[in-house]
């Protein structure tokens, strides 16, 4: 099933909470983004206590552009409304042991790849991954504009590995939702797009009707 996830890159918990308010009975699935200023030059807001304590029916999956997502994977496991954990391929960590920790949790475990990554690193993950999210830039900042030859990865992992279901961040919007789904993609992450539009609700389902 083909699938619009808004994402949260919020610097306070206050957008976090409005977002997340604006979004969740239209939306059942949100993405929030985790960036550590170490892995990424960017830092966002994030606190685990105040997503245990939160009130919504919305389910969660982080995008963990981190030096060390398993840190995130152990603070938040208890958390039900966190269902999946996206990281880094690039992050400097056993992923086989962090793929296997996540589903011993009944979670879902994904990889992302930055644009600049060779895609045959994915390849000895690909059995035991739930999704790959293909960056259409470097990852860290919203609004980034799409390096074309991302499309062309994601068509190229979509042919190798059809079975595993594929996600796209960074300038995803209605100009863009078409080429995309050409290209194998399935779960579309967007932010600048839904959140800068004039109403954020609106456009989120524009962009959802396209799919």
């Amino acid at each position: 099933m083909n699938q619009l996830i808004p994402a949260l890159l919020v610097h306070d918990e206050k957008t976090f909470r409005d977002r997340v308010s604006l979004m969740e009975t239209d939306f059942p699935v949100l993405q929030i983004d985790v960036m550590d200023g170490a892995f990424v030059p960017n830092r966002t807001w994030f606190d685990v206590n105040v997503l245990r304590r939160l009130k919504t029916s919305a389910k969660f999956e982080l995008h963990l552009m981190v030096m060390d997502p398993g840190r995130y994977v152990e603070e938040t496991s208890d958390i039900s409304s966190v269902f999946r954990y996206i990281w880094h391929l690039e992050a400097p960590i056993d992923h086989a042991t962090q793929i296997t920790r996540v589903h011993a949790l009944n979670k879902e475990a994904g990889l992302a790849i930055s644009p600049e990554t060779p895609i045959d690193k994915l390849a000895q993950y690909t059995k035991s991954l739930d999704e790959i999210l293909i960056m259409g830039a470097s990852p860290g900042f919203s609004g980034q504009k799409l390096q074309p030859q991302s499309i062309k990865r994601a068509a190229e992992i979509h042919s190798r590995w059809p079975n595993v279901p594929l996600g796209f961040d960074i300038n995803v919007n209605s100009e863009t939702i078409p080429t995309l789904l050409a290209a194998g993609i399935s779960r579309f992450c967007a932010a600048g797009a839904i959140f800068k539009a004039e109403d954020p609700v609106a456009e989120g389902k524009r962009m959802q009707g396209l799919l």
